[in-house]
């Protein structure tokens, strides 16, 4: 699903969440390539990396439809240049400028990355944001096909990540495979509400192609313990009780055999099946306890 994903891309705002243990600076290169292969045009707003560090491996077709915003080297505005983006551009009025000034049909943003706004901004104003500026840019006449976002998610706590989350359209976190190549887990929110997750092992060749290399074990993934591991003994939750909770062969007989309470009996199975009469019927079927006098039926009254 991740290379389907890569390949053709998403409407809306996917996450690349990855860690310190694995990195997503690479996975991200391979979504700019390619939307970039796809004829769109990538607008890249970077404050983690210079602009040669984010260019460097792509190849000369692919650079020369980058766009590239540079909030590296002075991302406060303290030299007061004016040249490049800084922290303060990052509002959606500001953004669709940028765009409408070199933006030919469909285009993707890219930002390298979020974590680095959402450290120096309210994080309400940077929602607002990502959920604004595709409807401004499209009002402006800018089409952005795709947002993605770099997202180091060690450094921000569980709230801001499900809130992030819940305004994208893909999410994928990186993982690092127990020796072997890494993890995506890519959670998918197509249309009409429908939700994909899946997790699959991948690497990324020269040229930033993304190749699939299979499916993990859960076990590869979380480090959980299953049913095939054999080194591990799993302890039995009611080995120690001192009631039982399951039922022997004779006994479940047994208990299917007790007459369920309420159980009509046949006369009134037929009567029910039959059609209206026009009369009403009362039916009575005496417990085992009940003891009925015929000849004095007010006998258990205290009178």
């Amino acid at each position: 699903m991740l290379e389907e994903l890569v390949a053709a891309g998403a409407e809306g705002l996917v996450l690349l969440q990855d860690s310190v243990s694995c990195e997503g600076r690479t996975l991200l290169k391979s979504f700019v390539a390619a939307s970039a292969r796809r004829g769109e045009s990538v607008h890249v707003i970077n404050f983690d990396v210079p602009e040669e560090g984010f260019k460097a491996g792509f190849t000369p077709e692919v650079a020369s439809r980058l766009f590239i915003h540079d909030g590296f080297r002075d991302p406060l505005g303290w030299s007061g240049a004016g040249s490049g983006l800084t922290v303060r551009d990052f509002s959606a009025p500001q953004l669709v400028l940028r765009l409408s000034q070199a933006a030919q049909g469909p285009a993707t943003l890219v930002l390298d990355s979020l974590s680095w706004l959402i450290l120096r901004l309210p994080f309400p104003s940077v929602c607002q944001v990502l959920a604004q500026l595709p409807k401004k840019a499209n009002i402006a006449g800018v089409r952005i096909r795709t947002l993605v976002a770099l997202l180091h998610g060690d450094l921000h706590p569980p709230e801001q990540l499900k809130a992030l989350h819940a305004l994208a359209r893909a999410v994928v976190t990186l993982k690092q495979g127990d020796g072997g190549p890494r993890v995506a887990v890519t959670l998918h929110r197509k249309r009409r509400n429908k939700v994909v997750q899946k997790k699959e092992y991948f690497t990324v060749l020269p040229g930033f192609a993304l190749k699939h290399l299979g499916e993990p074990s859960p076990a590869a993934v979380s480090g959980e313990v299953t049913e095939k591991d054999d080194a591990t003994d799993v302890a039995d939750p009611t080995a120690n009780l001192t009631f039982n909770l399951r039922l022997s062969e004779a006994e479940r007989r047994a208990k299917e055999s007790v007459p369920l309470p309420y159980q009509f009996s046949d006369e009134k199975k037929s009567s029910l099946l039959q059609g209206p009469t026009g009369q009403g019927k009362i039916y009575y079927e005496p417990d085992a306890a009940d003891d009925i006098d015929d000849e004095d039926p007010d006998d258990d009254l205290d009178v």
